[in-house]
């Protein structure tokens, strides 16, 4: 992962649970992690307008000051090595044809949030970032001598066979599916670069450090919305997670030939597989919205489970208390000790 500095990111060694924790709050950079309040009058679909358009300028903003990076200039481009292993190529190559069906997941997305203002002009913003991974990943891949253009040009053809269709019918329900997806891509983009550290390679390294910086930024656009969510309709919206924790599956292995295989090599690798899901994606993220006990619980996490998130956050609420109180009460000084006094012996 990265520590941004100045807004650029810079290599930073983290291990597994401090790349979860910064996955989880990276993309809040400069951004207040709070729900806007809000409005005092209008009906729940007028609130959740002003919430969301209130947070897509946030993100924009954010995003012009912090994060903006250029193909062309922040790529390191002239340390090309071609040290990668096959096996690192074959996870490139299987992430940059996910990216391929971008022109499904924008204007699918579109059309079903087409009239609410943040939430469109989020998903043109997000579909020109989204872009730029997938030119990043194949120029690598052409760069490093890992594929030709006569291998990049038969993959993609392979490809025009399937079309992604949305997985859930609803804008709510939505909204929590890319919530889920955006952290677990943006989980794999995180290993596959510690792996590219590992096998010594720069340019890699360099470009898997801005798409993951991109993907935590995506994570809380869609977190923030969520929170929302919880906070105007919070029954239904916790009958979603739910709903969409139990059917989740991300988009690559209804779409992408010979997946299986390729599933086996990136979980193989240490980037992604079935067994992190639960541990690195579904619990952090239940955890992240600061939902209560019993939301917890109906959402789908086990009663244990819950009970120690509940008791955690509990504990930080209340040490956070106890911090606020000391910051802003201070106390008079009390009254002067008297002199020490000599011991007097009675013979």
């Amino acid at each position: 992962m990265f520590e941004e500095t100045e807004g650029r990111p810079s290599s930073a060694p983290l291990n597994e649970e401090a790349v979860i924790q910064r996955m989880l709050t990276q993309g809040r950079a400069g951004q207040v992690d709070e729900v806007p309040r809000p409005p005092r009058r209008g009906s729940v679909n007028a609130q959740f307008e002003e919430i969301f358009y209130e947070n897509f300028v946030r993100y924009f903003q954010n995003a012009e000051a912090r994060r903006r990076w250029s193909i062309d200039r922040d790529i390191p481009w002239d340390k090309t090595t071609d040290v990668a292993s096959e096996t690192t190529a074959l996870i490139v190559e299987s992430f940059s044809a996910v990216e391929m069906f971008l022109p499904d997941y924008t204007h699918r997305i579109m059309e079903l949030v087409r009239r609410s203002r943040g939430r469109a002009w989020f998903q043109a913003n997000w579909g020109y970032e989204e872009s730029k991974h997938s030119m990043v990943l194949e120029e690598w891949l052409l760069r490093s001598g890992k594929r030709t253009e006569e291998q990049m040009r038969d993959f993609e053809a392979s490809l025009l066979g399937a079309e992604w269709q949305l997985p859930f019918e609803t804008a709510r329900q939505m909204i929590v599916y890319t919530m889920i997806q955006e952290l677990a891509t943006g989980l794999n983009y995180t290993n596959l670069r510690r792996r590219a550290e590992e096998e010594g390679d720069p340019v890699l390294s360099r470009t898997l450090t801005w798409v993951s910086s991109d993907e935590s930024a995506h994570y809380n656009f869609f977190r923030k919305g969520v929170k929302a969510c919880l906070q105007l309709e919070p029954e239904e919206t916790v009958a979603d997670l739910k709903f969409v924790f139990d059917h989740f599956a991300m988009p690559a292995q209804a779409l992408i030939p010979g997946w299986a295989e390729r599933g086996e090599a990136i979980e193989a690798a240490g980037i992604y597989g079935p067994k992190m899901y639960l541990a690195k994606i579904r619990r952090p993220v239940l955890e992240d919205l600061g939902i209560t006990r019993q939301q917890l619980k109906d959402a789908g996490m086990p009663a244990h489970e819950a009970d120690e998130v509940a008791d955690r956050s509990e504990q930080r609420a209340a040490d956070a208390r106890v911090a606020r109180f000391h910051r802003t009460h201070s106390f008079p000084a009390g009254p002067a000790m008297p002199a020490s006094a000599h011991r007097v012996r009675i013979a």
